[in-house]
């Protein structure tokens, strides 16, 4: 026995937009771009077996999910440990700025944002923990077991997949997720992981 959970990077933002680090202190819509990736979303998994979907509680992630949520007629389900990265100091900082400042914690948070999270924010393989914890409680509770859409943010993505491959902080710069990306996972009975290869459209 098993349960699928189709990983879903939230549409283009505001904050992605802008150039801007959104976690806690400003909530971003999705921009039109965004809008639209959500309804290619919904159109890509329109013949899928989707029997719940689960978001974030951040705007940007919950209007990502909506279309396809009002294709399936699911309600989605709203998880506080899907939410983005806390980000400490640098929440709601331009990127540019941070790069132009040069400082040695951005350099390090560049190297490996395990080891250097931004100053008071999370480390990514707690991130990746955290998410996880909370979809096996879903998927286990979930009766019968069917794909799971989850509507997160990239950091988010790039922690379960880290964790689940057993891989270090530094490893999180060689995975790029863009907005909307997907990646499909597997849990298994016994609680175990896989990251599944998969095309993107069900027929």
């Amino acid at each position: 026995m098993y349960s699928d959970v189709l990983l879903v990077r939230h549409g283009e933002s505001e904050a992605n937009a802008a150039g801007r680090f959104a976690s806690h202190s400003w909530d971003p819509h999705l921009t039109a771009l965004g809008r639209q990736q959500a309804e290619t979303l919904a159109f890509q998994l329109h013949n899928a077996p989707v029997r719940y979907v689960v978001t974030s509680p951040l705007a940007r992630a919950r209007e990502t999910i909506a279309p396809l949520a009002q294709d399936h007629h699911l309600t989605p389900a709203i998880l506080g440990d899907l939410a983005e990265v806390n980000l400490g100091k640098w929440d709601g900082q331009h990127l540019k700025d941070l790069e132009q400042a040069d400082s040695d914690s951005y350099r390090a948070w560049r190297r490996d944002p395990e080891t250097n999270p931004p100053p008071g924010g999370e480390r990514i393989l707690t991130v990746g923990r955290r998410v996880l914890v909370a979809l096996s409680k879903f998927v286990t509770e979930s009766d019968p077991p069917g794909l799971t859409v989850a509507a997160t943010h990239a950091d988010c993505v790039k922690g379960a997949c880290l964790v689940i491959m057993n891989a270090d902080g530094p490893a999180t710069r060689k995975i790029l997720v863009p907005n909307a990306g997907q990646v499909l996972l597997r849990r298994w009975e016994n609680g175990y992981w896989s990251i599944i290869l998969s095309p993107i459209y069900w027929s």
